[in-house]
């Protein structure tokens, strides 16, 4: 799953948006992290379309800030959460800024715009859990296959699986989900 999906994604029983993120396992290998964080803020021109769709995306409030501020990144990875933090200067800065036309953020801003671009689009989470805040429901990803997110109904979950699964991660999944958890809990 690539983080730019949270922007999308809500929970299917009762809507909620933001949900809460846990990454547990990137498949990007540690090198390609590393390459990624390296190479963020500095633009490159074959992004530039996608630059300017992105910061479209930002302008039209498409892209959540608050979807980005809920996640918690248990992989270890201190590249991905250096990248990370420097997502998050990145949209407080844009909070204190108006744009009146189309394209101007993106003049402004090209560091800013590549380095959220590269987290969102080129890091790929292989397996985490997305929780909602509301009613407590617990959503696993790359439980069947890796880096898909499974937002099921409950009666369209599988006990067993989703319980092996937990146990599985049980370490890193937040205790409330561990202890109450919906639709199932250890």
């Amino acid at each position: 799953m690539k983080p730019w999906l949270l922007n999308i994604l809500a929970c299917p029983i009762d809507k909620h948006h933001p949900l809460d993120v846990h990454f547990f396992k990137w498949e990007n290998t540690d090198e390609e992290i590393e390459k990624i964080n390296r190479e963020a803020g500095k633009p490159n021109k074959y992004f530039k379309k996608q630059y300017q769709h992105l910061a479209k995306q930002i302008e039209d409030k498409t892209v959540s800030p608050q979807s980005l501020k809920v996640i918690f990144d248990q992989t270890g990875s201190n590249e991905a959460e250096s990248l990370r933090a420097d997502v998050l200067k990145f949209l407080d800065r844009l909070g204190l800024e108006e744009y009146k036309e189309s394209g101007e953020l993106y003049m402004n801003f090209p560091e800013g715009v590549d380095i959220l671009y590269r987290y969102l689009n080129l890091l790929e989470v292989e397996e985490g859990i997305l929780q909602c805040p509301e009613c407590g429901r617990w959503y696993p990803i790359g439980s069947s296959v890796e880096t898909i997110p499974e937002l099921l109904p409950d009666d369209l979950r599988e006990r067993e699986k989703d319980l092996e699964w937990l146990k599985k991660w049980e370490k890193k999944v937040p205790e409330k989900i561990i202890k109450e958890g919906k639709p199932y809990h250890i």
